[in-house]
């Protein structure tokens, strides 16, 4: 006789597929958003497009994009589409799920539009492409950021069910980072892989992120929509100043998003990190993903014990403490220089090791201040602040890349035009020929990859000192929005008054 097989958390919402249905669907976001970022860059200075104009337009780009991503929090908090007959059919029931539904391939059909830009237009026609594709790129990844993001929240109300799915959605995040790095390098890669152009990988990426998102809009489903302990009347009420006030009040997560901003607007290395390695170790884009590989293990194992590491030192001090170490490792990178290959693997190592266990406590750290405010305030507004996180995380990511692109620009980078990495390599680097950078230029690029990130991640750790919120205060406040405790029981057991 078969042994019937024992439910180890009966009182947890999901079934474990469903679960996997929010991972799949988190997956296909961040390979769709990672495979734009990495490559845009590196694609658009093949395609001769002249850096510090290219640098500037960003900036104007994220001002528009900095509108749309706080007016779309407001609506996704505010608008109940499911009582849209016109779209009632496509997005079925509950409060984030229908937005998902409706928007989650929109992102990788604008992506294909991108990389799908001419290289034998002008360079007038080139920046209005780009312009185009990249404001209807931006704002879709706010259609689909927000509403997976904020379902964290609504899934379920199981504060353990809710801490499992974080610390499995940040492990998938480190290692679909780590695969996303290495094979995006190794496909466009003229010495170790195929050296495929940037818009041949694009392309097939965006379909397999398409069809690895669609089984959570098919059978996804949310268990916590509604507020306990609350005004019931109250909790409908959503106006722009109730929105305001949700954010106002909440100053541990301002904290945490200006973190979040200083090391997003200091990663200048992230979007043209492949170039760098290219110009660097003569054409091979694979040498600083090679850290980052030798890291996944040990990275792996103290991911694993997230929980743990959480328990002693908690998620603020782990933040901070590893944040310093990716800080110094960069530092010292610079200063002994990229030629010392063994050294400057080693270092990498423990800063790989370092940023990828800090991804984990990152993902803890938001639906905390979250709980927070929904406790404070009595209103769910999940929404408005993973779009504000949509928004830190898309403008800094493109400030970086942009003062990345300035610098370069400043340091003399040589203008060059080629379909990919294998024709940039026929081309030459060595002084003379069509592809070549002076000395001062490689100096240009070293800067960007280590120096300025070094110092970044060392003041977003300073600035997350400030960060106050006790973990077990915000477990508790979680127990009362879900209605597992009364008010009046989670204030006689926080440790201070907020």
């Amino acid at each position: 006789m078969a042994k019937e097989k024992v439910n180890k958390h009966p009182d947890w919402r999901l079934s474990s597929k469903e679960r996997m249905y929010y991972y799949m669907a988190d997956i296909g976001r961040l390979f769709g958003f990672g495979t734009f970022s990495l490559y845009m860059t590196p694609f658009l200075a093949l395609r001769g497009v002249n850096l510090s104009v290219l640098a500037g337009v960003m900036l104007v780009l994220k001002i528009i994009d900095a509108v749309d991503d706080v007016v779309f929090g407001y609506i996704i908090d505010r608008l109940k589409i499911t009582e849209i007959k016109a779209f009632k059919k496509i997005t079925g029931d509950g409060k984030y799920l229908p937005w998902y539904r409706l928007t989650f391939t929109l992102f990788a059909i604008f992506t294909m539009a991108f990389y799908l830009m001419p290289a034998n237009i002008s360079q007038t026609q080139k920046m209005i492409w780009f312009i185009v594709t990249y404001l209807l790129y931006d704002f879709s990844c706010t259609l689909a950021e927000t509403p997976i993001n904020s379902l964290i929240m609504t899934l379920t109300d199981n504060t353990e069910e809710r801490n499992h799915i974080l610390m499995v959605k940040g492990i998938i995040t480190v290692v679909s980072a780590v695969l996303l790095g290495v094979v995006l390098n190794l496909l466009v890669d003229p010495v170790n892989g195929p050296g495929l152009s940037f818009t041949q990988v694009s392309i097939g990426l965006m379909i397999a992120c398409i069809i690895i998102m669609v089984p959570m809009a098919l059978k996804g489903k949310e268990y916590n929509t509604s507020l306990k302990n609350t005004d019931g009347e109250e909790n409908e009420t959503y106006t722009l100043k109730d929105m305001w006030n949700c954010v106002k009040v909440n100053k541990f997560m301002m904290i945490f998003l200006i973190s979040s901003l200083i090391t997003g607007v200091t990663a200048t290395s992230s979007a043209v990190s492949s170039l760098i390695s290219f110009y660097l170790f003569d054409g091979n884009t694979m040498i600083l993903s090679l850290p980052v590989l030798i890291a996944f293990v040990p990275a792996m194992i103290l991911n694993l014990k997230a929980d743990k590491i959480a328990e002693k030192f908690g998620r603020r001090n782990s933040l901070v403490i590893l944040g310093v170490v990716f800080g110094a490792m960069n530092i010292i990178q610079y200063l002994v220089g990229y030629k010392n290959i063994v050294v400057l693997i080693i270092l990498g190592v423990v800063a790989g090791i370092a940023n990828s266990v800090r991804a984990i406590f990152m993902n803890f750290i938001a639906p905390d201040t979250i709980e927070y405010t929904r406790y404070k305030t009595g209103k769910d507004c999940s929404g408005i602040f993973y779009a504000l996180n949509s928004f830190v995380t898309k403008a800094v990511g493109s400030v970086g890349a942009s003062l990345g692109l300035l610098i370069m620009s400043l340091y003399h980078w040589n203008p060059v035009q080629a379909e990919s990495f294998e024709e940039l390599l026929a081309m030459g680097i060595q002084e003379g020929q069509a592809a070549y950078q002076s000395p001062l230029a490689i100096h240009g690029m070293w800067v960007v990859y280590a120096l300025i990130p070094g110092i970044g991640y060392l003041l977003s750790a300073l600035v997350m000192w400030f960060y106050k919120l006790r973990d077990k205060d915000a477990e508790l406040m979680a127990k009362c929005n879900a209605g597992e405790i009364t008010r009046e029981e989670c204030e006689t057991m926080l440790s201070r008054k907020y």
